[in-house]
C-alpha cells in the first residue's frame, strides 16, 4: 500500500463475515477513492456453514494487528475506521491511536441486551448456554457458535464509557438506526460535544431504502 492512500478499515459485528452481509461492500463501493480493508474476526467453516465467534479480547488484538501492519507499510496514509454494531465495542477495546476519523454504525450501549438473546433463543435449532457452547441459527442458514468465554467477557463491559474514552483518540461520529430491531433503545448522552450523532431511519443493518441515505452520510463524514 502506498503512503498517499486513504485507507478505511472495517470492523464487523457479531457472528457475521468481514463484509457484514454486504453492508461493508456497499460502503466500500460508495467510496471508490479509498482503499478498503476488511477481515474476519471469526473462524469460518464453509463446509459446515458455521461461524465461530472469537473472544472480544482476541478480536481487539486482531484489529490492532491489522492497523499495525497498515502503519508499517503506509506510515503517512490517512486511516479511518468504520465499525458496525459490536465492531464498535471491539474498536473501542483496541483503543488504537493515529486514526483520523471513526464512524460507528448502530453501536450498542447495553451489550447484555435481553432483546437480542431472546430473539436468538426463539429460533428453531438454537441453543444458548452461557456456561458452555452456544449454537445460534441465523436467518441466512448458517450457525454461529459462541464459546462461554465470549459471554463472560461481556458481563462487566460498559460500552458508553469505552466510546467516550475512544473519542479522545479519534474524531468519532455515531450513526443511530431509528428502527433498530436488534438493540434496545440507545442514548448517547454524556459522550460530549465532540462526538457527532446522526439519526437515520432504518433497521440495524440499514437495509432497503435506508442504505442510500446511510452511504450519503458516510461520504460526507469521510471524504
Amino acid at each position: 500500500m502506498e503512503s498517499s492512500k486513504h485507507i478505511v478499515v472495517f470492523s464487523h459485528g457479531f457472528g457475521v463475515r468481514k463484509d457484514s452481509r454486504g453492508l461493508f461492500s456497499d460502503i466500500a463501493a460508495a467510496l471508490p477513492c479509498v482503499e478498503p480493508v476488511m477481515f474476519d474476526y471469526n473462524e469460518i467453516d464453509d463446509a459446515k456453514n458455521t461461524v465461530t465467534v472469537r473472544p472480544l479480547a482476541q478480536q481487539s488484538e486482531m484489529l490492532r494487528g491489522v492497523l499495525r501492519e497498515i502503519k508499517e507499510s503506509a506510515p503517512n496514509a490517512v486511516v479511518d475506521l468504520i465499525c458496525h454494531s459490536q465492531g464498535s465495542i471491539v474498536a473501542s477495546l483496541a483503543m488504537p491511536t493515529g486514526i483520523r476519523k471513526t464512524v460507528f454504525l448502530a453501536p450498542p450501549v447495553n451489550i447484555n441486551s435481553n432483546r437480542m438473546l431472546e430473539a436468538f433463543r426463539s429460533r428453531p435449532g438454537s441453543e444458548i448456554n452461557m456456561e458452555g457452547i452456544s449454537k445460534i441459527a441465523r436467518r441466512d442458514g448458517s450457525t454461529t457458535i459462541v464459546p462461554s468465554e465470549f459471554w463472560a467477557e461481556r458481563k462487566n463491559l460498559r460500552p458508553l464509557e469505552l466510546y467516550g474514552e475512544f473519542a479522545h483518540h479519534t474524531n468519532l461520529a455515531i450513526i443511530k438506526a431509528n428502527q433498530d430491531e436488534v438493540l434496545e433503545e440507545v442514548s448517547f448522552q454524556g459522550l460530549g460535544s465532540s462526538v457527532e450523532v446522526v439519526s437515520l431511519s432504518g433497521d440495524h443493518n440499514f437495509t432497503g431504502n435506508a442504505r442510500g441515505p446511510l452511504l450519503e452520510v458516510i461520504k460526507k463524514l469521510l471524504i
